[in-house]
């Protein structure tokens, strides 16, 4: 009898409702149990009870963008080791250039498939 897996947990981070919740359905049908936050001071306070394997987040957000609260989640030592994908809509370079300034560079850019997220996924939980 096979060992049963558990789902692999993702805090979704996105202030686009429609998608977050879109790619949140469909992470679920592949087994994923995902903690959706709108920003990212609301998702510092869901990992004061949720911990994930990955963390998924949009970059341009109100209250806390997710380039600041990556800088938090990598300075507590309590969640500096949980994974992170960016996935955004913004084409500049200089997001790009920021991303690699504070240390991320799993980025991909919306429009994106189901498919390429959850390939990305597996490379970073492998880790």
């Amino acid at each position: 009898m096979a060992a049963e897996k558990k789902p692999r947990k993702i805090l979704l981070v996105d202030d686009e409702a429609g998608f977050a919740e879109l790619l949140r359905d469909l992470l679920e049908m592949d087994s994923y149990e995902v903690v959706l936050a709108y920003d990212g001071q609301e998702a510092l306070e869901k990992l004061q009870t949720f911990t994930p394997d990955a963390i998924i987040s949009d970059i341009v957000m109100p209250r806390l963008s997710g380039f600041e609260m990556f800088k938090k989640v990598k300075a507590s030592p309590a969640t500096a080791a949980i994974p992170f994908l960016f996935i955004t809509g913004f084409q500049d370079d200089r997001v790009l250039a920021e991303a690699r300034k504070v240390g991320v560079f799993g980025i991909l850019r919306k429009p994106v498939d189901i498919e390429q997220i959850e390939n990305r996924l597996r490379e970073l939980i492998k880790k």
